[in-house]
């Protein structure tokens, strides 16, 4: 994919977390918590961050009863995931599908899967209502009395992995660095990347955005444009420094900060 162009295309498309909502006076009633991708076993594809200034936290989280593991770099106001299916964990009985689903991801270049995923919180006591169908699922690995509520249809092979994540496991801006799953030497990059501000999506060529998307789109949660493969775009703290990052091929990701 041409970066330069893409830039181009980015800058104009890109801008701050829920500002179109804003522009309409309405808030919106989610806002982005975290991204992931899925990855090779054991995740060697996080050398790329570390070699790039990024620290990764110590913890590796094992997803009992969903057959997967993560490691995850964090940030002040989110987190991005690195998740693979991991042998060593168990899987629910009746949970087969969805491992699978981690596991064609996995294989994305060649499944036509696509390896992210993009994690939303709730922004007020009450859930939020939308204009199309949801589904939940409660891994055992969860808060007990908590779901996942997932905005990608059940039977959709095509589309990233969009859902709210339980409000006990959400990011709290104020919180990060003084509880033990996020400490604050977990927040310090080399990188001197703090805030996620502005989430872009780039979507392979002939790929029609699911009615979820699009209300994230038009809730000003997410940018999308068409190039050749799956992309996931952060921006931190504005673009301050004016530089990009291509963590491609190891991984489907470009920064600018």
């Amino acid at each position: 994919m041409n970066t330069t162009l893409l830039s181009s295309r980015c800058a104009v498309l890109l801008f701050a977390l829920g500002a179109s909502a804003s522009a309409l006076g309405q808030a919106s009633p989610i806002e982005f918590d975290h991204a992931w991708i899925v990855v090779a076993p054991g995740a060697s594809e996080r050398s790329a961050l570390e070699k790039a200034g990024f620290t990764i936290s110590p913890n590796v989280n094992h997803h009992d009863g969903q057959g997967t593991s993560s490691i995850s770099v964090e940030f002040e106001n989110s987190y991005l995931e690195l998740i693979w299916v991991d042998p060593n964990v168990s899987i629910a009985p009746g949970a087969e599908r969805g491992t699978e689903k981690f596991r064609q991801r996995a294989l994305w270049r060649t499944s036509g899967w696509s390896p992210i995923g993009l994690g939303f919180r709730r922004m007020a006591p009450t859930d939020p209502s939308f204009p199309f169908p949801t589904w939940s699922v409660s891994p055992g690995w969860l808060p007990k009395g908590s779901a996942i509520e997932i905005l990608t249809p059940r039977d959709d092979a095509n589309s990233p992995s969009l859902f709210l994540t339980p409000r006990s496991l959400a990011v709290d801006e104020k919180m990060n660095g003084k509880v033990p799953e996020r400490p604050t030497a977990a927040l310090a990059h080399r990188i001197g990347t703090r805030r996620v501000t502005a989430l872009h999506l780039v979507t392979p060529a002939g790929y029609k955005p699911i009615a979820a998307l699009d209300y994230l789109q038009k809730d000003g949660l997410v940018t999308i444009n068409q190039g050749k493969e799956w992309v996931l775009e952060l921006e931190f703290d504005q673009r301050a420094r004016g530089q990009v990052k291509d963590f491609r091929p190891d991984l489907p990701l470009l920064i600018r900060y």
